[in-house]
């Protein structure tokens, strides 16, 4: 604090009724971060002291030893462990590492991700589409997504559902990347040939899993100058994106050498009663809103097709259900897994079931 240094003894008696006078040489001034004249224990802020003539100075207040006084040690003690191996470093970390002396640290690299859309009817971004035609939505979802989690992205042209040309992509940039990720193509289609490429290029480890949305992602490796892992990404938005988050993450912090923490959950009143295949591990997209007066979190379903985008857009939090779980009724209480970032929506009157449900954004517009 910017104020004056003093010995806490001198001054331990001083009140409003009984103010106690430290002439020059008794104190000295001081200011934020200077260090603590020989002689002195304790700080007065300036805005506590009544200045006199003479330069002497005038408290009402007692300090005790060691007030407003940054002790050798306090933030960091010599030998300890700043941060640990496996740590993914945050701008306050490198404040710490820098404060203790150090101007250098040991990392790996970014790991590099080259994203790879196909398809014929598939259309970059900008451009009219005719009929049976698409936009490329997901290669950049998914490059943003990985350099949101850290990666630096290599976002490659689209290509047509031809198998030479998709390998020919992919073997022109396995060197440069460490992971590949080649969007659609990886069901059992005529036009459908990431699993293909990849046992050609590589081996394939895994062709399809028990999982709603994703269910034919391709798993395995393509040989480079060091194999590199690859997913087949299917080509509907939901499932590209939950494939990144099931199976492409895992293998980023892997790869970068840093743990895959817990997501964030919060505990919700399901709005609707929803049924699930017996034999699937499902993720449902739901939207959290919190009901007014108690503030419960309701969990409101917003679409389960694999290429709702908009659903996945207005969501904010993912609802699992477990193979060997036929369903949920309506107001039972679950988990929900929160999307990092995403806001929850404004609150609901009530707690709504069934049909109901896809009307509230009108009825509150209505109210409102």
């Amino acid at each position: 604090m910017d104020g004056i240094a003093v010995r806490a003894g001198d001054v331990e008696r001083a009140s409003p009724a009984a103010p106690i006078r430290l002439a020059p040489g008794g104190f000295d001034v001081v200011d934020t971060g200077d260090p603590l004249p020989p002689g002195r224990d304790a700080i007065v802020m300036r805005e506590h002291l009544t200045y006199l003539a003479g330069g002497a100075v005038e408290l009402t207040l007692p300090v005790l030893p060691g007030r407003h006084v940054r002790g050798v040690g306090e933030d960091v003690m010599a030998g300890e462990l700043l941060l640990p191996v496996a740590h993914r470093l945050r701008p306050v970390d490198a404040a710490v590492v820098a404060a203790a002396g150090n101007d250098a640290l040991m990392v790996r690299r970014q790991p590099r991700v080259a994203v790879l859309p196909t398809g014929d009817e598939v259309r970059p971004i900008g451009t009219a589409i005719g009929r049976g035609e698409v936009l490329d939505t997901n290669s950049p979802m998914l490059a943003a997504t990985a350099r949101e989690t850290g990666c630096v992205p290599l976002l490659l042209p689209i290509v047509p559902d031809d198998r030479e040309t998709i390998a020919a992509a992919v073997s022109a940039v396995i060197d440069q990347v460490d992971l590949v990720l080649v969007i659609a193509g990886s069901s059992a289609g005529r036009d459908d040939h990431t699993a293909a490429v990849l046992a050609e290029l590589g081996e394939v480890a895994v062709h399809g899993v028990a999982m709603r949305p994703g269910h034919p992602v391709v798993l395995g490796y393509v040989s480079g100058h060091l194999p590199v892992p690859a997913v087949g990404v299917p080509g509907y938005p939901v499932s590209a994106a939950h494939v990144f988050d099931t199976f492409a993450l895992p293998i980023i912090r892997r790869l970068e050498g840093t743990i895959l923490a817990d997501p964030s959950t919060a505990s919700a009143k399901l709005s609707r009663a929803v049924t699930s295949p017996v034999h699937l591990d499902e993720c449902l997209v739901v939207l959290l809103e919190r009901q007014p007066g108690t503030g419960d979190l309701v969990a409101i379903p917003t679409g389960r097709g694999a290429g709702a985008l908009s659903a996945l857009m207005r969501a904010n939090g993912l609802l699992r259900i477990p193979a060997g779980c036929t369903g949920i009724d309506a107001g039972a209480e679950v988990r929900v897994e929160l999307f990092p970032g995403a806001p929850l929506a404004h609150p609901i009157d009530r707690l709504v079931t069934g049909e109901e449900a896809p009307l509230i954004n009108a009825s509150r517009t209505t109210r409102r």
